[in-house]
């Protein structure tokens, strides 16, 4: 069933001269976020554009959706911090070789362990 919203301009070309830019703007909407355009200009918009509607509605109904799984509720920054380690030996840049007890795959200079 379409909203009233939509209804409004359901007669409208189904393709949205500026897409990225609405979308981005309904996106952080539906996060809660300053959307960056004033929400009366959103809304009429919404209004006016049967495309951009859909994809709100359809992106709302995602989103619940997706708040609704089971999972983490907790912000995990602290645990995936220091779990994987960044290093490129300088032996890959022309360098000379840092690395000791290398266990890199891609390592040339060093058997790699197995």
């Amino acid at each position: 069933m379409l909203s009233p919203r939509r209804r409004v301009g359901y007669a409208a070309a189904m393709e949205c001269c500026q897409t990225e830019q609405w979308r981005a703007a309904l996106s952080a909407i539906i996060d809660g976020e300053d959307p960056a355009i004033p929400r009366v200009q959103v809304d009429e918009h919404l209004a006016q554009c049967a495309a951009c509607s859909e994809w709100f509605d359809r992106a709302q109904q995602q989103a619940v959706g997706v708040r609704a799984l089971p999972g983490p509720r907790h912000d995990l920054t602290d645990m995936l911090i220091g779990v994987t380690e960044a290093h490129i030996c300088s032996c890959h840049t022309g360098g000379q070789c840092e690395c000791t007890n290398c266990a890199c795959p891609t390592c040339t200079c060093h058997d790699v362990a197995s």
